[in-house]
This record gives C-alpha cells, sequence and structure tokens, in this order.
C-alpha cells in the first residue's frame, strides 16, 4: 500500500481521533503528519502488517504520546496520557449537528480516560474489539470490557438503564 491509498483510506479518521486525543486541529494535523513520516519508512515492513487498520492507529496513538511528552515535558505528557490526552469528544468534531451525538459529547467526561478511548474507537472509527486491542496494547477482553462500562456510563448519564 502506497501512502497516497493510506491517506485516502486512513486519513480523515485518523486526524478526528488525534483531534480527539490531542484536543487540537493543529496539533492533530502536525501529528498525522509525523505519522504519515513514520508510515514512510515502513515501506519495506507492510508486508509484515497483518491488520493494517489496527497498526496505523497504533503508530497514530503513540506519535501522539511522543507529541505529548515534547511539548508538555516528560513527567507531564506521561500524566496527560494517562488521564486520555488534553481533548475531549467534542474537538473531534467542529459542530455536532445530531442532539443524540451532542447529548453524548457533553456526558463523556464521565468515563476514564481508556473508557473514552475505546469507546472512540469503536462507535465513531468502527473498529473491532481485536483492531482497538491491537490500537491501544491491551487484551481483546480489556477493550471490550472497556467499551461495556463506558456505554453504561454513557446510558446512565442520558437517563437509561443501566
Amino acid at each position: 500500500m502506497n501512502l497516497e491509498e493510506l491517506y485516502e483510506r486512513h486519513g480523515e479518521s485518523l486526524y478526528r481521533y488525534l483531534a480527539f486525543k490531542l484536543g487540537s486541529a493543529q496539533d492533530a494535523e502536525d501529528v498525522l503528519q509525523e505519522a504519515f513520516c513514520r508510515f514512510a519508512r515502513y515501506d519495506l515492513r507492510w508486508r509484515f502488517v497483518r491488520d493494517p487498520q489496527a497498526f496505523v492507529y497504533r503508530v497514530a496513538r503513540n506519535e501522539a504520546n511522543r507529541f505529548l511528552k515534547r511539548k508538555l515535558g516528560r513527567r507531564e505528557g506521561e500524566r496527560m496520557i494517562a488521564a486520555g490526552g488534553t481533548g475531549a469528544f467534542a474537538a473531534a468534531f467542529s459542530a455536532p449537528s445530531e442532539p443524540s451525538l451532542a447529548s453524548l459529547l457533553e456526558r463523556a467526561g464521565g468515563l476514564t480516560a481508556e473508557q473514552r478511548e475505546v469507546v472512540y474507537l469503536k462507535v465513531f472509527d468502527g473498529l473491532t474489539f481485536r483492531e482497538i486491542a491491537s490500537a491501544c496494547g491491551i487484551s481483546t477482553n480489556t477493550a471490550a470490557s472497556r467499551y461495556r462500562y463506558g456505554i453504561e456510563k454513557l446510558r446512565a448519564a442520558v437517563g437509561g438503564k443501566p
């Protein structure tokens, strides 16, 4: 897969994910560019990648974490990474038009950083639990349970049954 195909297939969703994680459109653009520079260096290794979608999210996530450490300093960067970055769901969307989406974005603060990330990747980017696990460096069962608990919290926040 060449870089142009990779960008056409994953560029927009990676940008939204990075804007969610970093809370800044400008930072997301910078990190996306760094991620694609890294993809270019992986040229010969692409044939060994089993799941390209999970791989591109893993690389983008790692680049976002490196960016936070550089921007904020190592100690503060690690604290922000543990807190799920500086962003929130709303940062990934300029103007949500659906009331249900706007409601979800407002209530996302009750989730842990890990739950927010898994819910985001599952709901907005359509990754499978296996892909989420690979991208985040966790087990498939952990990805599924973080999603389940996150959805339960969101349901409770909007007045549904837990």
